[in-house]
């Protein structure tokens, strides 16, 4: 950013370490890691050998990755293809649109988004502060579930959703080959695991008693630390959400974070 490069402005504020970045895809108001990964140089951890992994050898997906779902090893560096020139992406989120006063698909300074994401971002507890006890997390929780179309049509009315259209792999047809029929299988939709766990009944400050983790009281999707919060607690109280969640709509919400230790 203060080089003036853009295309991972809007992860601005999220906590963690760069090598970490690709692990997790992390990804935030309309911008995804993968979308300006170009690959990483990675220490092996069964050939003790370092080696340069492209990005489509990580088999990148919505908040995860091979080495999020097995490939042991340690991220040395991450090379990005950025853009030069001081001004932001495509604005790709409308609340963060909205907070910007443009529409979407508009380019404002690279600077101007940088606030806006770190204000959207703390005002939902989602940026580390001292000073505010709903920042002490590990960021949202649960991811937002994936359902296929017919599912999400049974989905009250309100449910927020956005489409998933997958492109087909482009072919190179032989000679004489039929040109293949369109396919006819259903999208995929995703949900907002916020609204599910809210209408659920699990309200915003939700705690279990004696437990010193709670629903953050600015975002459902954050488990906090209260105070002496025991890994145990933000599990039972993980699963709880789980719980609901699953009897209300039949949706099992996964969590984001991994877990050392701990079972979910």
């Amino acid at each position: 950013m203060d080089a003036g490069l853009a295309g991972v402005e809007a992860l601005s504020g999220i906590p963690g370490t760069v090598g970490a970045a690709p692990v997790q895809n992390i990804g935030a108001h309309g911008q995804e890691l993968g979308e300006r990964l170009v690959g990483i140089d990675f220490l092996d951890y069964a050939t003790g050998e370092v080696m340069r992994l492209d990005a489509r050898d990580l088999g990148l997906g919505y908040r995860t990755s091979a080495l999020k779902r097995g490939r042991a090893g340690i991220v040395l560096a991450v090379e990005l293809d950025l853009d030069a020139g001081g001004w932001s992406g495509p604005i790709a989120y409308a609340q963060l649109a909205s907070a910007l006063q443009v529409e979407l698909g508009e380019r404002v300074p690279l600077a101007d988004a940088r606030r806006a994401v770190l204000a959207l971002r703390a005002s939902k507890g989602m940026v580390l502060d001292a000073a505010d006890p709903d920042s002490v997390s590990a960021g949202s929780f649960f991811t937002n579930p994936i359902v296929s179309e017919s599912f999400a049509r049974a989905m009250p009315a309100d449910a927020p959703r956005w489409p998933i259209v997958s492109e087909e792999p482009e072919r190179v047809l032989a000679p004489g080959e039929d040109v293949p029929a369109l396919a006819s299988a259903e999208y995929q939709v995703k949900l907002s695991a916020a609204w599910l766990i809210e209408r659920s009944g699990i309200s915003r400050g939700f705690t279990l008693p004696g437990s010193g983790a709670a629903i953050s009281t600015k975002h459902t999707l954050a488990i906090v630390n209260r105070g002496g919060a025991t890994a145990a607690d933000v599990a039972q109280l993980a699963s709880l959400v789980q719980t609901r969640v699953l009897a209300e709509f039949g949706v099992r919400l996964h969590p984001e974070p991994v877990f050392v230790g701990v079972e979910l």
